[in-house]
């Protein structure tokens, strides 16, 4: 009997011990919420033919406003860090998931870097931990899934119907409770699907030649010029898809929904569709063709406008380049 009454006041205090951790929570400012969800959508096709590393998805850029703090008291100052598929899951065959943070590419499956926020020391008593410091910070991220490795041949690039790609913790590892602080899930990957052939895009004419523009009647926003160009597509077999594309600067700055051109800033350029006037932001997917049933090919038609950017712009020659990018589906 004096062995038993020893022993429990020993086991609940094991017990009880975890609730003195206090965990890092963060979440989106002004909603609270901690998961992001980034949707497929609708099936998305993969080019059994892609080269590896092509781009086969890509969600939209999100800038997220993170709040982060501590549930509890801490004695030192805590780093703040994104870490890369905390479930230690595989996301699929013949895919992977990567992340793009403020203009850098991360691909690896696993590990963690810095968002190079801290969380300060709190030194307020647990009547008052309300008061303990609150930080702010701002994320810009997207998602992409890209062609890699062998091809699966069921076709079926994942039997996952979500994957969480990152989430926020400290320094001290993950959280292994779900839903505790800010994570950024991928939906509805079942919707990924091989296919037999890819799309031939023909981009006619593949040079844009404004010619000699006069400095006269300069006015910021107005049209300089306009020249049309289109986009045809071409399915090789017999697998129907439809398809999305983005036009991608390789040089130049994008300035709103203009490409100023590096040597010359006096000028942009606007991309537009010509069977609806339509504005085309760089980066940013929009529907080509619907390459379905007995269609095999299409054309869709548009308009580069050439637009003044500044009062008094310079004399001088100006290039810039873009690049399509095709998205199956």
């Amino acid at each position: 009997m004096t062995d038993t009454r020893w022993i429990r006041p020993v086991l609940l205090a094991l017990l009880l011990s975890p609730a003195t951790c206090f965990a890092l929570v963060c979440t989106e400012q002004g909603t609270g919420s901690s998961v992001i969800q980034a949707d497929l959508g609708s099936t998305v096709a993969i080019p059994a033919t892609a080269p590896q590393g092509t781009v086969i998805w890509r969600s939209e850029r999100f800038n997220v406003q993170v709040e982060c703090y501590k549930d509890g008291l801490q004695a030192q100052q805590e780093e703040i860090f994104v870490y890369l598929n905390p479930d230690n899951l595989q996301i699929g065959q013949g895919i992977r998931a990567g992340l793009t943070l403020d203009g850098v590419d991360y691909v690896q499956s696993s590990g963690r870097f810095s968002t190079g926020q801290s969380l300060p020391v709190c030194n307020e008593g647990d009547a008052n931990i309300g008061a303990c410091p609150h930080i702010t910070f701002s994320l810009a991220l997207s998602v992409f899934i890209e062609k890699f490795g062998p091809t699966p041949p069921s076709g079926v690039a994942s039997d996952l119907l979500n994957y969480r790609l990152l989430q926020l913790d400290s320094a001290a590892g993950i959280n292994p409770l779900p839903g505790y602080t800010l994570s950024y899930v991928i939906n509805n990957l079942s919707g990924l699907r091989f296919i037999a052939c890819d799309a031939e895009l023909q981009v006619i004419p593949e040079t844009i030649d404004f010619g000699s523009i006069g400095i006269q009647d300069v006015a910021v926003g107005r049209v300089i010029d306009r020249r049309p160009f289109s986009l045809v597509t071409n399915r090789t077999c017999d697998t129907p898809f439809s398809l999305s594309a983005q036009f991608k600067p390789v040089s130049g700055s994008v300035a709103g929904d203009f490409l100023v051109p590096v040597a010359n800033d006096g000028v942009g350029i606007r991309l537009v569709s010509a069977s609806n006037g339509a504005t085309l932001p760089y980066n940013q997917p929009f529907h080509l063709a619907d390459l379905l049933g007995n269609t095999s090919s299409a054309r869709a038609d548009f308009d580069a406008e050439l637009v003044w950017q500044t009062p008094n712009p310079n004399a001088g020659a100006f290039e810039a380049e873009v690049v399509v990018d095709l998205f199956y589906q």
